[in-house]
């Protein structure tokens, strides 16, 4: 099989900056404290990652400063600033507080910060601030929003995707579609950190919501996008193999277009698949990246097992690594939130 279209470079690098947060999310991959840890990355560590990215080629990866809560680290916008004039595209997801003022949004645009997301679970505060475990959540959140708007600032708006929020997307669809977002990212819950595996959805019911957003897709004025349901490419599947939305002809997934660094500086395939392959006080992001055996063998179809290695589409989605590890505990295993079954027969099935 040919070799993957991210085999030299990922389509996105995401830096955890640090993992201090207010919040106290119930379903929280980072297990987020309330104070920063002494050993996250200096500011110049910082910008030698930022520098290492860059170097992957061109055009880089896209990156995205996440946490935690990245506006707690007071250098964030000297960050962002030294990631654009390295020509990087800059994101950013902040926590929804009343820290996030339309003043330290305006020095981030000014920087040169590319994109805001931000985190909707629910339609109303109700929901939503039960989920966040932070009473207010969601009135910040929306003031967050009313911000980047007035700003000029593109907008992502991300929701977590589990028994607790399923039920909120139908309600949610009106609510961004008003905040002319550019990309509506859903999140199907993984269990890691705080997250618990009776919290996500089973297979058929990923499933289910999986051509629900098909359905949408074409009626609403914005992206929509996976994270760890990458077989919503099958679903999409007789069209092209991606849209002006869809920059990435394949699904993007843990290691395979993805790589992480987490607040300590440990390279892993991904947030949830917090498998260290290396750190980047000691080792090239880049030579990890293309040549460590653990993120090789996330890029190479022809090593996954059970239905997604006999998948017709393991080339275009190769399902989730990081449901595999956490439910299996093996990366390459099959992803057990997939329902399809697959046309493809081991050799005297």
């Amino acid at each position: 099989m040919a070799e993957s279209a991210f085999a030299r470079s990922p389509f996105i690098a995401i830096w955890e900056m640090t993992r201090a947060c207010a919040l106290a999310c119930v379903h929280c991959r980072a297990a987020a404290i309330a104070r920063r840890d002494p050993g996250e990355l200096t500011t110049e560590e910082g910008k030698a990652l930022l520098d290492r990215i860059a170097d992957f080629g061109d055009p880089p990866p896209l990156v995205v400063f996440t946490g935690g809560d990245p506006l707690r680290r007071p250098d964030v916008t000297e960050l962002v600033a030294h990631g654009t004039r390295r020509g990087l595209v800059v994101s950013l997801t902040p926590s929804g507080t009343a820290a996030v003022t339309e003043g330290k949004l305006r020095a981030l645009k000014h920087a040169g910060l590319a994109r805001l997301a931000v985190s909707l679970d629910g339609a109303g505060a109700d929901a939503h601030d039960a989920f966040r475990r932070v009473r207010g959540s969601y009135r910040n959140t929306l003031r967050i929003i009313e911000h980047a708007r007035a700003l000029g600032l593109g907008l992502q708006v991300n929701t977590t995707v589990c028994r607790q929020t399923v039920g909120e997307l139908p309600a949610l669809v009106n609510q961004v579609t008003d905040f002319g977002i550019l990309l509506w990212a859903l999140f199907f819950l993984i269990p890691v950190g705080r997250a618990q595996a009776d919290q996500g959805l089973a297979a058929d019911e990923i499933e289910e919501v999986l051509h629900w957003a098909a359905d949408l897709q074409p009626r609403v004025p914005f992206g929509i996008k996976t994270t760890e349901a990458p077989q919503y490419h099958r679903v999409l599947g007789g069209g092209p193999p991606f849209t002006s939305r869809m920059r990435a002809g394949r699904a993007v997934t843990d290691g395979n277009g993805f790589v992480f660094v987490d607040h300590l500086g440990n390279i892993c395939p991904s947030g949830f698949l917090p498998l260290p392959a290396g750190n980047v006080r000691r080792d090239d992001l880049v030579a990890v990246y293309r040549e460590h055996p653990l993120f090789v063998s996330l890029r190479d179809p022809a090593r996954l097992g059970g239905r997604c290695g006999r998948c017709e589409w393991r080339g275009r989605c190769g399902g989730s690594r990081a449901r595999a590890y956490a439910l299996h505990g093996d990366p390459l295993a099959e992803d057990p939130g997939c329902a399809h079954e697959p046309a493809l027969r081991e050799a005297g099935a």
